[in-house]
């Protein structure tokens, strides 16, 4: 397990997410791109994008060397054409999140991606995204920030751990789920995988741009 630390509290710039991309493609620099990761989960996104743009090009080009690439669609909702990069690349899985009770959560980023050059189908598909117990973050700017943007300060589990919502809490669960099915099938490439994904998915009743193919059926995509 590798992680690339590509954000400061407060932000960053593509070429940082850019670089961490690439080192996850050769993680010891000696040029054999064989030994690159099977998956990247990317929590993380702009306000804007679109799929030619740089961002969404390295994760397509990490897609094409064989990495599965998932990344969350944003947290705009509930109005459309929310998504930013990299949850605009193609060859992305971009995540939407649901609620508990297997709902679109009001805050997840819709699609379509709309650009100059045409249009394109997200999020791909969606998870459970809301009041996820999740690691805190220190006693800091980002733990007050936290409470400001989802209005919690429960803590789950224990005083280290809090229950956050977003589709950055969505995605991890998908990534999980590949890892399963990369377990099972070493042999499947990204494209299948993506499309098992969306194929077992459950559909629970909302547009294509707001759910994708549907919520994650983990057992059955596996």
């Amino acid at each position: 397990l590798y992680a690339y630390r590509v954000l400061a509290n407060d932000g960053g710039f593509d070429s940082w997410i850019i670089s961490a991309i690439e080192r996850s493609l050769d993680p010891n620099k000696d040029g054999d791109l064989s030994d690159h990761v099977d998956i990247i989960s990317m929590s993380l996104g702009s306000d804007v994008g679109y799929p030619d743009d740089a961002l969404s090009k390295a994760v397509d080009n990490a897609v094409n060397l064989g990495v599965v690439v998932v990344v969350a669609a944003g947290n705009s909702g509930p109005y459309e054409q929310t998504i930013g990069s990299p949850g605009t690349a193609r060859k992305a899985i971009t995540v939407g999140a649901t609620t508990k009770s297997d709902n679109i959560a009001v805050f997840s980023s819709r699609g379509p991606v709309i650009w100059e050059n045409g249009t394109i189908i997200k999020p791909d598909i969606v998870a459970p995204g809301e009041y996820i117990c999740s690691a805190q973050a220190s006693q800091d700017t980002m733990w007050n920030l936290y409470k400001t943007a989802y209005n919690t300060n429960i803590h789950c589990i224990d005083n280290k751990h809090i229950n956050i919502s977003g589709t950055s809490m969505a995605t991890p669960i998908i990534s999980g789920v590949i890892a399963l099915i990369k377990q099972a099938h070493p042999d499947w490439k990204p494209e299948e995988i993506k499309s098992i994904l969306k194929g077992a998915a459950v559909n629970i009743g909302e547009n294509i741009t707001v759910q994708g193919y549907g919520r994650i059926d983990s057992l059955k995509a596996v």
